[in-house]
């Protein structure tokens, strides 16, 4: 481990001097500004949206003016709720007086634990003393959201966003609630509708940049909301890992290499932050760097396929065949839908002089998708070293035909013309 522990060295300067300092100059004008109880409560929320939840609570706590009192106390159990901890917002809501403001934030903090039941008896008595609270109405949307009731929650979300126009915490929800019903193309509206009305909300810019990288598939456009979120909430382990996996899918490897060491220092077991590790070290070519985060991550997560096809990379390029065809063949078990690594299986087989095992691979990807160029190619090239051309042809042909993967035409155009060619089949390349 102690390779390990030199690539994360790097992690304690990797995030830009000038976005942490620009943060830090904000919060430090704000905490000059004074004690009075406006002052604090704004400092608060800012500390809560750079994600500072223990002095954003403490420092909301210090509000003692009758007149600001209530909204430092919601604000304080908004700090509680986005910290995932029932108990704190529980407690956090107890301290507001009893009334509307008390039982929708309850309703709040049963939704932090997906305890909908206990959550519709606060909403019951909340509607009672008044049924258009837009934060009533947003604590029905998530209960919406977590039963997948479209209806429901479309309508609740929409009176919320009404009532409540500087937030972007209505819109982030019906997104949410599109995307677990794959309606991407509204939900894409409505996380784009969260990012321009509060520009620098991070959680907003996490769901659009998330949403365009995994639903979308397009890290291109997913970069700029993501940055926003990693600049607006330092320090962030999830925005971190998103923002390094945009950057692997648009090969800045260095960059990406630096996301991933600041998410992994923060959270070691954060999800995907020990993969992406690994990846970004692969691209950069440090195969011998790049082993034990993927071996930590497959401890975490057995079921990482992608851990296990990066190791498997590792393998491959440090001479380790035989045990890199094991881990490609533990990618193909953990992803059996996904031709990567079974084609990766069939070519390693292939180089290693094992054809049998390489057209059995090939014959699994070739059953998904005929169509899959590399396939075709590979299968061809095995054909014509077992002689038998007019099995190569065909192949080859159908490559020709192929609908996806770039392949280099004119080497396959080229081979064709060799079979055609009387004497020994072609060389192996």
């Amino acid at each position: 481990m102690k390779v390990y522990a030199m690539v994360l060295l790097a992690a304690s300067v990797a995030l830009s001097p000038g976005v942490a300092s620009a943060q830090e100059t904000e919060l430090a004008a704000l905490r000059a500004a004074g004690r009075s109880p406006e002052a604090l409560l704004r400092l608060g929320r800012a500390l809560r949206r750079a994600g500072r939840f223990d002095e954003a609570y403490r420092t909301l706590q210090a509000v003692r003016a009758p007149n600001l009192r209530a909204d430092a106390l919601w604000e304080a159990a908004r700090v509680r709720f986005d910290q995932g901890n029932f108990r704190l917002s529980q407690a956090a809501c107890r301290a507001i007086p009893e009334g509307l403001a008390r039982h929708v934030c309850l309703a709040r903090a049963h939704i932090v634990w997906n305890r909908v039941a206990l959550a519709e008896r606060e909403v019951a008595i909340a509607r009672g003393l008044q049924p258009n609270d837009p934060q009533l109405q947003l604590a029905i949307a998530e209960m919406a959201r977590l039963n997948t009731d479209l209806a429901r929650g479309e309508a609740a979300y929409q009176a919320a966003a009404s009532g409540l126009p500087g937030d972007a915490s209505p819109w982030v929800g019906l997104g949410s609630l599109q995307e677990l019903l794959q309606h991407d193309t509204e939900a894409l509206a409505a996380f784009r509708r969260a990012a321009e009305v509060d520009p620098g909300d991070p959680q907003a810019n996490l769901a659009l940049g998330v949403h365009l990288l995994r639903r979308q598939h397009n890290a291109t456009e997913a970069l700029a909301p993501l940055r926003r979120a990693t600049e607006g909430r330092l320090n962030w382990p999830e925005a971190l890992v998103a923002l390094g996996q945009a950057l692997l899918e648009t090969q800045a490897w260095a960059e990406a290499l630096a996301a991933f060491q600041n998410a992994v220092r923060l959270s070691r077991s954060q999800p995907g932050g020990q993969t992406g590790l690994g990846r970004a070290l692969n691209g950069l070519g440090r195969w011998a760097d790049a082993e034990a985060p993927f071996r930590l991550a497959i401890t975490q997560v057995g079921n990482d396929a992608q851990a296990y096809m990066g190791l498997a990379d590792v393998l491959e390029h440090t001479s380790r065949d035989i045990d890199a065809m094991e881990t490609w063949e533990a990618a193909v078990d953990r992803a059996p839908h996904d031709l990567t690594p079974r084609m990766r299986a069939a070519m390693l087989a292939h180089r290693t002089q094992q054809n049998s095992l390489a057209r059995a691979h090939l014959d699994r990807v070739l059953a998904v998708d005929g169509r899959y160029g590399p396939a075709l190619v590979l299968r061809a090239e095995i054909a014509v070293e077992d002689n038998d051309r007019p099995t190569a042809r065909s192949y080859y042909r159908q490559a020709l035909d192929a609908h996806d993967a770039p392949l280099d035409r004119a080497a396959i155009e080229a081979r064709l013309a060799e079979l055609d060619r009387p004497g020994p089949p072609p060389r192996r390349r």
